[in-house]
Parts: structure tokens; C-alpha cells; sequence
């Protein structure tokens, strides 16, 4: 083969397995920014090679720039990640803060840069370096609000800004507002007051205590219990589908009211009962939160889930000491003193078989 025809062909070679690079690299770079707090925080991933190019000139950008000379030339990268955008609110430009810089677990760089938090429409980001490699590769851009989608685009040096309609507190329009924590207190209260298992638990549990020290026991071990699954459960630590957790909630109604009957009146070592079977109804307290959306986008966790665990226990308590003092009363009457607390016992595991067998089927 001659020589012409020898480069000929590694000429087609380098060209063929070029297009196919190229038509990678406007997707090596990625930028996720959100709103949170009192600030925007734009995080930018880019591989090292990429970032010799972006961030450095002349034969330093050809040196793939390792953990320690990212060390060593820190504050060019830091310069660099903020003046990688033009960041603007109404017309009016976003300073950054502050900037930082560092190595992945990948091995990837990334730029975390946070501006004040916008609250003028419409919020834009525009490519602000010059730098020839931004021009041709691009920049995979997301913005979010903390519990709405704002914009995306892919943006190269030179390119129209991307604008987003944004409301004073960050969101995009016509996103609702979050509850305020008297409104989680409420929804703790109406949660309890119309949660029928929880309430039939919670009589099952109380109707063979007679002395106040059971009593406090009880009701204590079960707020513990269900307040530690509730927070488990809200955070996304403890995600059990409603399938399961609903009959195992109608199980434990079964074996109190099965218990009473066995055990009589203050069965012993009671507390502990109730504590683990008050794990069980904290995971059903937690799906009225998730149901809300509660920690959607980001979202704090930590006020709702305040207000609604207060909710839950002031209902709770409010339902403990009408039920107490129903009970008190009652218990002067010959007859519900002989029969009454092994007749509601029989009610309670009656009707927590009954709600067992319908979650179990799909009955209902």
C-alpha cells in the first residue's frame, strides 16, 4: 500500500472515532443549582481534563490537575468556578459568596459556588467565561426551587441566558406554599382524632389500667415509641410499604384486646407492650406526612415534624383523659364493673380482626 493511501486512511480513522467524542462532550459538564435557605448554590461537576482547559491557560491547560495541585493552585480554581456564570435576579446581578473546590470520589472536579438567595423575577444564569473549550463543549444546566422545578438547558459560552420565572420566595409560579407549623399541629390533631385504629389501640390499652402510675406508663412508652418511627420514617430512614404496616397495626389492636381478656386487669410488664407495638402505629403516623409531601425537594423536615408529633400527642391526651374519666364513672355501676372491661376488650379484638382480615384481602 502506498504512502498516500496509508494516511489516507488513518486520516479516516482519527475522523471517525472523533465524531463520536465529540458528540460526548457537551455533556461533561453539569451544573445542578437550588435554592435553599438563604442562598443559591450552584454544584458543578467537570473530569480533570476538562477542567486543565476550563480553568487554566497556555501549556497548563494541557496538565491534568491532581489533588495536589488543585492544592497548590486553589485559589485560580475557586476564581474560576465564580466566574463561570452570570447569575442574575430581576436584572440585577447575584455576587457569589463564597466558592470552594475539590476532588470527588471519582475523581471528577467539582465547584460548589453559593450567590444570595433570589427573590426578583426572572432569575438567569448565562455562561460568563470566555474560554474557547466552554464555547464548544457546553454546559448541562438544572435549576430548582426548594420544592419546585425551575429550568434546564444546555448552555455554551455566548448563548442566550437562561431565564426562569421565579416567585419572591424562590419557587416557581403557582407552586402552593408550605404548611406553617400550626397547620402540621392541626393535622397531628386531626390525624389522631380520626384514626380509628389508633384510638381503639390506645382503649384497648387503657381499659384494664386503674392505677395512675400504669397509666402514665402507658401513654409515655406509647408517645416514645411512635415518636421515634415517625422521625425514622418521615427522614426516610424506615420506609415500610402501607400493606404491611396497616394490617400489623390491626394486629396489635387483635392482641391487646386478646390480652385483656387473658390477663385481666393491669397485666404486668404492660409498658414494654406498648412501646414496641407503638413503633408499629408510628410508621401509619408517618404516611399522613409523606401523603403531604413532607421533606419533598428538600424541604426541611424538622418543623413539621414538630407540629405534627405535637398535634398527635395533644389529641391523644385530650382522648386519654375523656376516656379515663368515662371509665371512672362507669366503673361505679355494678354492671360494667363485672362485665364492662372484658365486653370492650371483646369489641376491641373483634373489631381489630375484622379491620386484620380486610387489610390482609383487600376487603373494603
Amino acid at each position: 500500500m502506498s504512502r498516500s493511501r496509508v494516511a489516507a486512511a488513518a486520516a479516516l480513522l482519527v475522523a471517525v472515532t472523533a465524531a463520536p467524542a465529540r458528540a460526548h462532550v457537551p455533556f461533561q459538564i453539569t451544573t445542578e443549582a437550588r435554592i435553599s435557605g438563604d442562598r443559591l448554590v450552584a454544584r458543578t461537576t467537570m473530569g480533570v481534563m476538562i477542567a486543565g482547559q476550563v480553568c487554566r491557560e497556555g501549556p497548563a491547560a494541557l496538565r491534568i490537575p491532581d489533588a495536589e495541585q488543585l492544592a497548590a493552585d486553589r485559589a485560580a480554581f475557586e476564581a474560576c468556578a465564580r466566574d463561570l456564570y452570570r447569575v442574575t435576579a430581576g436584572g440585577q446581578p447575584l455576587p457569589p459568596r463564597e466558592a470552594r473546590v475539590g476532588l470527588t470520589p471519582e475523581n471528577d472536579l467539582e465547584m460548589v459556588v453559593a450567590y444570595p438567595r433570589p427573590t426578583r423575577t426572572p432569575l438567569a444564569f448565562a455562561v460568563a467565561s470566555r474560554r474557547p473549550s466552554l464555547a464548544r463543549m457546553g454546559i448541562a444546566l438544572t435549576v430548582a426551587g426548594e420544592r419546585s422545578f425551575l429550568g434546564e438547558a444546555l448552555l455554551r459560552a455566548g448563548d442566550t441566558p437562561l431565564e426562569m420565572p421565579i416567585t419572591p420566595d424562590g419557587e416557581a409560579p403557582g407552586t402552593p406554599p408550605l404548611p406553617s407549623f400550626r397547620q402540621y399541629l392541626a393535622l397531628g390533631v386531626r390525624h389522631i382524632l380520626t384514626g380509628y385504629d389508633h384510638l381503639l389501640f390506645l382503649a384497648g390499652l387503657l381499659v384494664v389500667c386503674r392505677r395512675f402510675r400504669t397509666v402514665a406508663a402507658v401513654v409515655t412508652c406509647f408517645t416514645l415509641a411512635h415518636s421515634v418511627t415517625l422521625a425514622l420514617a418521615a427522614l426516610g430512614v424506615a420506609n415500610i410499604p402501607a400493606r404491611i404496616v396497616e394490617p400489623l397495626i390491626a394486629a396489635t389492636i387483635v392482641f391487646v384486646g386478646l390480652e385483656n381478656l387473658f390477663r385481666g386487669d393491669e397485666p404486668r410488664g404492660r409498658w414494654a407492650l406498648t412501646f414496641g407495638f407503638g413503633l408499629v402505629h408510628g410508621l401509619g403516623f408517618a404516611r399522613a406526612l409523606r401523603d403531604i409531601g413532607l421533606g419533598s425537594y428538600g424541604t426541611s423536615v424538622v418543623g413539621p415534624l414538630l407540629g405534627f408529633n405535637l398535634g398527635v400527642e395533644l389529641g391523644q391526651l385530650a382522648v386519654a383523659a375523656l376516656l379515663l374519666t368515662l371509665l371512672g364513672w362507669l366503673r361505679r355501676v355494678p354492671a360494667f364493673a363485672r362485665y364492662g372491661t372484658r365486653a370492650i376488650s371483646v369489641a376491641v379484638a373483634a373489631i381489630g380482626l375484622g379491620w386484620l382480615i380486610q387489610r390482609l384481602f383487600g376487603l373494603g
